[in-house]
C-alpha cells in the first residue's frame, strides 16, 4: 500500500490468509494493527449501491468523525462487500484514534 499521488490513489483487492492458503502470484500484505470504525450498510438490493456507500462516508466524515472524540489516522481504509439471503451489504472501515 502506498500514496500514489495528489489525484490517485492505491486499490487492492484483498482475502483473508490462513495457514494452509496458497499465496502464489499474490503478494501478501500485513495490516498494521488500529483501532477501527466500522459503519455497516442495512441489507440492499445492487441497484441501490452507489447511494449506500455514499451514505455511509458521508455519515463517517459528516456525522460520526466530528463528534465522536477520534481522529482519523493514516492507513488503509477498508470496503468489505457481501451477500445474504439474495441482498447486498457493505461494511466500512477507517483506522482510527481516541483524541
Amino acid at each position: 500500500y502506498r500514496m500514489t499521488g495528489p489525484d490517485t490513489f492505491p486499490y487492492m483487492l484483498c482475502g483473508f490468509k490462513e495457514g494452509a492458503s496458497n499465496t502464489e502470484g499474490y503478494t501478501p500484505v500485513t495490516i498494521p494493527a488500529h483501532t477501527w470504525a466500522i459503519f455497516p450498510s442495512e441489507p440492499h438490493q445492487w441497484d441501490q449501491f452507489d447511494e449506500t456507500i455514499e451514505t455511509l462516508y458521508r455519515r463517517f466524515y459528516t456525522e460520526w468523525l466530528p463528534t465522536a472524540g477520534y481522529k482519523q489516522v493514516d492507513g488503509v481504509e477498508f470496503e468489505m462487500y457481501g451477500n445474504k439471503n439474495g441482498l447486498n451489504y457493505i461494511e466500512l472501515w477507517f483506522p482510527v484514534r481516541k483524541v
